[in-house]
């Protein structure tokens, strides 16, 4: 194997784990657009040009070219709306899931203007597609914040130095799914070249059933002087979804802000959890900024036997 693409942080020569997209169409747009995290590998003796595609019935696919990595390297790279489908009606969901296959190519050439390929590899990916309004679901659980509560939900710094105050938790009305209420939490660094990270946090126990799942709508922004690296999705403090890249010094950002982005993962019934969000940075400047927000609305527990 020359190169190699990973949707986990699992490490060669490690098997890469069976890797699940799960959907749902409620409040989804129509088209429905896919961002993903990937992690590539160049195995070869020479540095390669790496561009990635896909294909699968129905999709649109953006080839992307990821530039240069040398002998031996490997990369993240988060994917933002990098295939589109129409959004699955109901009727193609029958008893509210629906699965389908999608095969991401990973090509790598050996000039800069993407001519020369040199090797290609695949990798498979199931997506399932879920209906969480459909009658064979149950909402066990639905915090929308509209009360006005956090309902459980805290904040807790977890890298980097705070300032004073810092993080807040709040019910907000400022950016909301649906009205009037949702959850904002607000960090600021402290110390300027600090690695922040703050997480949101709630304890759960699912219900004695077949299949479960948790369903977040997160919404991410930061202000001039805050880069967003990552975005993890975690459960009993293991990484189940991971967006963007590893804090590092450059002054980019690796995760989208100023969208909402869904993400959903499976639960294991009849257990209690531990769920977070986990925003991870680095501040560059703390006289006038250094701010970081994440949002969330309409979490969800759902379930079905």
């Amino acid at each position: 194997m020359t190169i190699e693409l990973r949707l986990t942080d699992v490490d060669p020569p490690t098997a890469e784990p069976a890797r699940t997209i799960y959907r749902d169409i409620q409040a989804l747009p129509d088209p429905a657009i896919l961002g993903i995290t990937v992690r590539y590998f160049n195995y070869d003796d020479s540095g390669l040009y790496m561009q990635i595609t896909g294909s699968a019935t129905g999709y649109t696919f953006t080839p992307v070219n990821l530039g240069l990595l040398a002998s031996g390297a490997n990369a993240y790279q988060n994917l933002d709306a990098f295939a589109s489908r129409a959004k699955p009606t109901v009727a193609q969901l029958p008893n509210g899931e629906m699965s389908e296959n999608i095969t991401l190519t990973l090509k790598a050439y050996t000039d800069a203007s993407y001519t020369t390929l040199k090797w290609t590899f695949n990798r498979s990916v199931t997506v399932i597609w879920l209906n969480s309004a459909d009658a064979a679901f149950t909402v066990d659980m639905l915090d929308n914040f509209d009360d006005g509560l956090l309902h459980d939900w805290t904040v807790e710094w977890m890298q980097g130095t705070p300032t004073g105050g810092y993080p807040i938790l709040a019910v907000v009305s400022d950016y909301v799914l649906s009205a009037p209420y949702s959850a904002r939490m607000y960090g600021r660094a402290g110390v300027a070249g600090d690695w922040e990270a703050c997480r949101i946090k709630k304890s759960v126990t699912t219900p004695a059933k077949t299949e479960c799942y948790a369903i977040f709508d997160i919404r991410l922004t930061k202000d001039t002087w805050w880069f967003a690296k990552n975005l993890q999705v975690r459960k009993d403090a293991v990484t189940q979804i991971f967006l963007g890249r590893a804090q590092d010094n450059t002054d980019t950002d690796y995760v989208p802000v100023n969208k909402w982005i869904r993400a959903i993962i499976p639960l294991t019934p009849s257990t209690t959890f531990l769920l977070d969000l986990y925003y991870a940075g680095r501040a560059i400047g703390i006289s006038s900024g250094g701010t970081f927000d994440l949002w969330l609305d309409d979490f969800k527990i759902i379930s079905k036997s």
